[in-house]
């Protein structure tokens, strides 16, 4: 048994994990991260090569949050030396007068945060890789771009490391006793002391706090990339990150080529599943429907070269929960983030230090509470990937 008591014990070492513990670490908190995997695994919703990040969204709350989680995006790239933030710029695409365009321009609008409309012809001219139609919404973003996500995470492990901080791998945890004096977890083979605890522990974090009945749903998502034959084209420098929302209702997205190729899905729409009993697998159907899509808006990119899955943990309106329990101020939680949480990563370790070690954050974190009343989103998707 280990006596020792840690300021801070951090479940789960996903990306919101690992950004909780390099901002409490370099804080000076004395940090113990417990993953039950290894770091960089892929069972979770943390691992591959690229997330989307961009300012548009149907809630302001999130815009003026991007504006500060961008900052912290460049200032870990300086503290770390590496390259983690590709900027792009983005089109989003639809039919005339689609919602999703409309709402997103509003919302761009409001932060001050510039965009354009395009012509067919303009986006021909900046990206002939699309093909549309001249009766197409095309907006463009000159902000958007990608996280190089897997490096992202091994980043602030790292540098939470170097501050001092310990990650323990291979290391599941069984149970929380958060009526303890001293917060208590417990693992298959021990028991770790904290004076808090946070919890980051993604699709399994409502199998770790069952008894609050956190209303999270984790559900299959699927990606599928792709290898052109004329690689230049499809390099960051040359190519957008891309939505388009479709008259059936469907959402798309791709990032440019990076790792395993340029990336592919459609947002949501996945299986309820259990995240240890998840088939891991890639659905053939899934698959040759986004090939579809492909063969028709960007013939170029040919047919699915890799595909993988991933999960999402989502809440009924698609806002995160950032809390602490109910009844136990030292027990915290970040969860639910819905597909579109990885963007956030580098604030929501902020947010999480600073509620930790000093019960409070100046950041607007309203929205985000366990007992809110939920709102359906009204009408952007998210976008984790």
């Amino acid at each position: 048994m280990s006596a020792h008591i840690y300021d801070v014990i951090v479940i789960g070492a996903g990306g919101m994990g690992s950004a909780t513990a390099y901002h409490l670490a370099k804080s000076g908190a004395n940090v113990l991260v417990l993953e039950q995997f290894q770091r960089g695994h892929t069972f979770g919703s943390s691992h591959g090569p690229t997330r989307i990040i961009r300012f548009f969204y149907d809630k302001a709350f999130y815009t003026e949050l991007m504006k500060t989680a961008y900052a912290e995006w460049r200032d870990l790239e300086s503290v770390s030396g590496k390259s983690l933030l590709f900027i792009t710029g983005s089109v989003c695409l639809g039919a005339s007068g689609n919602p999703y365009g409309r709402t997103a321009r509003r919302s761009l609008d409001a932060a001050g945060v510039e965009s354009e409309w395009w012509s067919a012809t303009q986006l021909a001219e900046r990206f002939p890789q699309f093909r549309v139609s001249n009766d197409m919404d095309i907006l463009y973003q000159k902000d958007t771009g990608f996280l190089y996500a897997s490096e992202c995470v091994a980043t602030h492990l790292q540098l939470a490391e170097q501050s001092g901080a310990t990650v323990r791998e291979d290391t599941p945890v069984t149970d929380i006793d958060w009526q303890a004096d001293v917060p208590t977890v417990r693992t298959e083979g021990d028991l770790f002391y904290g004076r808090k605890v946070v919890v980051t522990a993604g699709a399994w974090t409502g199998k770790l706090l069952a008894a609050l009945d956190l209303p999270l749903t984790v559900t299959k998502q699927q990606v599928c990339y792709y290898q052109p034959t004329d690689t230049h084209l499809f390099q960051p420098d040359q190519f957008p990150v891309f939505t388009e929302a479709t008259e059936d209702g469907e959402f798309l997205y791709g990032i440019p080529a990076f790792g395993f190729g340029v990336k592919m899905a459609r947002h949501g729409r996945g299986q309820i599943v259990s995240p240890d009993t998840c088939e891991r697998t890639p659905d053939t159907d899934y698959i040759a429907h986004i090939d579809a899509y492909i063969q028709e808006r960007i013939p170029e990119l040919g047919k699915t070269t890799h595909a993988e899955v991933c999960l999402y943990t989502e809440t009924a309106d698609e806002d995160f929960i950032i809390d602490a329990h109910p009844r136990c101020p030292d027990l915290l939680i970040a969860a639910g983030f819905s597909g579109h949480g990885f963007k956030f990563c580098s604030l929501v370790g902020r947010i999480m230090s600073e509620l930790t070690l000093n019960g409070k954050t100046d950041f607007d974190i309203h929205p985000f509470r366990i007992d809110r009343e939920p709102e359906i989103s009204s009408g952007i998707p998210r976008l984790q990937s």
